[in-house]
């Protein structure tokens, strides 16, 4: 059970994560939260203590207790860290997010995520803020403490409580994809994803907003068609689930795969059966494929890099106002 100190500062530290306390706010007084709370003064003193030592708040001599700026004010951003989930030194340019804040009088670096703990002083210098491409959930330390030295952080693709990000919006891009999806191929479909994980937080969303927009549009899911793993022994449930898909007279006349890997694998699988995606069945794909390009019939539902520069461009702008930044974008739905 935890202790009204524990309560108080949970009860803090959702109102800043909500925004109901924006930085640079003042948080109730100690009477009102003694009163909420049914506690003593201490009990709330040393709770508020804890979380201006973990740099949350910071106290003012007679003027009351305030969530921290996370850009001091007159702080100009003159360098953007991208850091990227995959080995920049091994990646040529090309393979790079396209920013350039050059007008802005902004520099850009790329940095792999990997190196935060070694180059972490560099990256926490004044006028620095950065961009966290997909970090998976043990560098949210790491990006808690650039917070707490008041460096703006941006996640992509993640929306880890108490960050600012941009994301994918599940709900609208997938219900987009399954009404194409049932339109072109009947109500007899299939859905193969992986289970969600500490390294996949996304995925339980995504199945859930496939499920609700199958619901909606009434489509017909044979549990036998409908198919989330692990996929650890990758062969073998690549094997087992062509089987369930391809290996029967009767096959799902439309196939959605929500992950990249699993997609021409399985492709591969269906042909081996004499079934070939745009023309046996239909195919809907969560981002792009371009090997499948040419096949026709196929439809991708492609992630909105080209908007990430622009919202980016709109994160930095807003930071003097010590609003939380919250972006979702949909996806772009393209039918080869």
């Amino acid at each position: 059970m935890l202790t009204k100190t524990s309560l108080i500062e949970q009860y803090l530290l959702d109102g800043i994560s909500s925004g109901h306390l924006v930085p640079g706010s003042k948080i109730p007084s100690r009477n009102q939260l003694c009163q909420r709370f049914r506690c003593s003064r201490t009990i709330v003193e040393c709770a508020i203590r804890q979380l201006m030592l973990n740099g949350y708040l910071s106290g003012k001599q007679g003027s009351g207790t305030f969530v921290i700026n996370r850009t001091p004010p007159g702080q100009k951003v003159n360098n953007l860290t991208i850091l990227c989930d995959f080995d920049v030194d091994r990646h040529s340019e090309i393979d790079m997010p396209s920013l350039n804040f050059e007008d802005l009088n902004i520099s850009v670096k790329f940095l792999s995520i990997n190196k935060i703990q070694t180059d972490f002083e560099r990256i926490s210098t004044p006028g620095t803020a950065v961009v966290c491409l997909r970090p998976d959930i043990g560098k949210i330390p790491f990006l808690e403490k650039l917070q707490k030295r008041n460096i703006p952080v941006l996640l992509l693709n993640r929306d880890y409580e108490g960050f600012d990000y941009i994301i994918t919006d599940p709900h609208s891009s997938i219900r987009e994809g399954v009404s194409w999806l049932l339109i072109e191929s009947g109500r007899d479909i299939g859905f193969i994803s992986r289970r969600p994980t500490l390294k996949r937080p996304y995925q339980a969303e995504r199945i859930l907003s496939f499920y609700e927009a199958a619901i909606e549009f009434g489509a017909h899911l044979n549990p036998d068609w409908c198919i989330s793993k692990n996929f650890r022994n990758y062969t073998e449930d690549i094997a087992e689930v062509g089987q369930k898909l391809f290996g029967s007279q009767k096959h799902p006349s439309g196939l959605f795969v929500l992950d990249m890997d699993l997609v021409l694998p399985l492709v591969a699988y269906g042909q081996s059966y004499g079934l070939a995606p745009g023309k046996d069945y239909k195919l809907l794909t969560f981002d792009r494929i371009r090997e499948l390009e040419q096949l026709g019939n196929i439809a991708m539902l492609k992630q909105p890099e080209l908007l990430y520069e622009k919202e980016i461009r709109r994160w930095l702008n807003s930071l003097h106002t010590n609003v939380p930044f919250k972006s979702a974008l949909k996806t772009e739905l393209q039918v080869f």
